[in-house]
């Protein structure tokens, strides 16, 4: 079984090869689905934490695999990362273990992917301006995936904890050579943004962005949120945009935003797009609506199996990560 780890992961394939990936992926659904049961989640009261299982089979391209992931909110307090666990991936001849890579990093790039993937699609503009609301992984996930696709002015962070905003902000800039700046307040982020990614731990209904805080032909890409409750953004604000999601099924049960939309009839079911339709459809630039665009990711075990293999296979290939006999002979 091949071990990759977060270092591993981050040297084994470029984001593009990625969203390239997950597009193929996503035209190659539509004939061949995948087989993906609903996840299974064991909420622990106690620490006020969770745990999801989320198995999945893609009959395309016979990968196998699950992904165990943690969340646990009141990690950052002893200097450990709130979100721990693994995707395996597994041999669908011998039902062997081939690998075991770190869910956090995987998630991340994935999550960070898929936007990028929602953004190339729903966003005209090829020169923008960036502002993303947290300071933790998928924030720099997703600064690196918006400069990997758009050519990128300024780039405006805000978090609760302005230290961790500053603190990305310096590293970012020296990595990307690229303007990125800590604000105080998330107005000063929010000003004349194109693209906003909203990253957050946020756990609750009432929203962190108003209606009235965006330009009105901005692109959101919203996969923050701890609870199937949070609003990131306002719901109201969903009725005048083109609305995308990774999943229909899984975003109306676990995006706060749609459910509320829903139930407040801004939006029909009808509204809700899976993104993959637009990797089917490849709309050209001239036929690309203008106005506001929203994509909601809530993460789907599919994905993770694309971006698994993805990396395996690069990893196998640059004889990257550890090998690890588990089994006696």
């Amino acid at each position: 079984m091949l071990l990759l780890n977060r270092e591993d992961i981050g040297r084994c394939v470029e984001l593009p090869t990625l969203v390239r990936a997950l597009e193929k992926a996503h035209q190659g659904f539509a004939l061949s689905p995948p087989v993906v049961p609903q996840r299974s989640i064991i909420t622990h009261e106690r620490q006020k934490a969770f745990s999801l299982f989320m198995p999945a089979f893609l009959p395309g391209s016979q990968t196998l695999g699950i992904k165990v992931s943690s969340f646990h909110p009141g990690n950052a307090v002893h200097g450990l990362s709130a979100v721990n666990g693994a995707v395996l991936l597994i041999d669908i001849v011998s039902g062997q273990l081939l690998a075991m890579l770190d869910s956090a990093a995987l998630t991340a790039i994935r999550t960070s992917a898929m936007s990028a993937l929602a953004t190339d699609k729903l966003c005209l503009r090829i020169r923008l301006d960036l502002a993303v609301i947290g300071a933790g992984a998928q924030a720099a996930a997703h600064i690196k995936a918006m400069a990997a696709i758009r050519d990128l002015g300024q780039i405006r962070i805000f978090s609760r904890c302005l230290a961790r905003s500053v603190a990305l902000a310096e590293r970012l800039s020296i990595e990307l050579s690229l303007p990125v700046e800590a604000v105080n307040r998330m107005e000063e982020a929010l000003a004349d943004a194109d693209i906003v990614c909203t990253t957050t731990s946020h756990d609750s209904p009432l929203p962190l962005i108003g209606a009235n805080q965006l330009k009105p032909d901005a692109h959101i890409n919203a996969i923050g949120g701890s609870t199937p409750q949070a609003c990131e953004i306002d719901p109201r604000l969903l009725g005048n945009a083109r609305v995308h999601v990774d999943h229909p099924g899984a975003a109306c049960r676990e995006s706060g935003e749609i459910a509320q939309a829903l139930a407040l009839a801004v939006i029909d079911r009808k509204d809700i797009q899976e993104i993959g339709a637009l990797a089917i459809e490849q709309p050209s630039p001239a036929t690309r609506k203008q106005g506001l665009s929203y994509f909601r990711s809530v993460g789907h075990a599919s994905q993770d199996m694309v971006v698994a293999a993805c990396l395996y296979d690069a990893a196998v290939s640059g004889h990257i990560g550890k090998q690890c006999h588990y089994l006696s002979a």
